[in-house]
């Protein structure tokens, strides 16, 4: 059984983790501007956070759109607690959430190095590779109505 325990944040502190996983993931490591990745969405999205031992370590966030569609934005597994299985687990509670909501249809941009990692949960890649925050993404998508 996994360590890693997972909740929508609710709070302004679990928001605050979220945003602090997201800022070791992307602003530092991946050296995405900050403005391109704390927007205008931030107050209405979904954040899911996941903490390991009190620890924030993982994160995602959903949108969610008229005709049963959902966005999966942001997932990211802080460098020390990678290879623990934990980007699965946070995928697959999202995708339970979104489909608890009501979401049938489910799309992302993802980094092209993880179209594999995706295509297991049944997304499928749709379009032509673009650059988003200076890093090649693809679109993929999937339907599950």
């Amino acid at each position: 059984m996994s360590e890693l325990e997972l909740r929508i944040a609710t709070s302004e502190e679990d928001v605050l983790k979220a945003l602090v996983v997201r800022g070791i993931v992307f602003i530092e490591e991946q050296e995405v501007d900050w403005k391109g990745e704390i927007d205008e969405f931030e107050k209405t999205s979904v954040h899911i956070l996941g903490e390991a031992g009190g620890e924030p370590v993982a994160v995602g966030r959903l949108r969610f759109f008229e005709g049963g569609w959902a966005k999966l934005e942001r997932i990211a597994v802080r460098p020390r607690w990678r290879g623990k299985g934990y980007a699965k687990e946070i995928v697959a509670f999202m995708l339970d959430h979104a489909s608890a909501e009501g979401a049938v249809k489910f799309k992302m941009h993802a980094q092209v190095h993880l179209e594999e990692f995706y295509g297991a949960f049944g997304f499928r890649r749709e379009g032509d590779i673009f650059v988003e925050c200076g890093i090649d993404h693809i679109t993929m998508v999937r339907e599950d109505g």
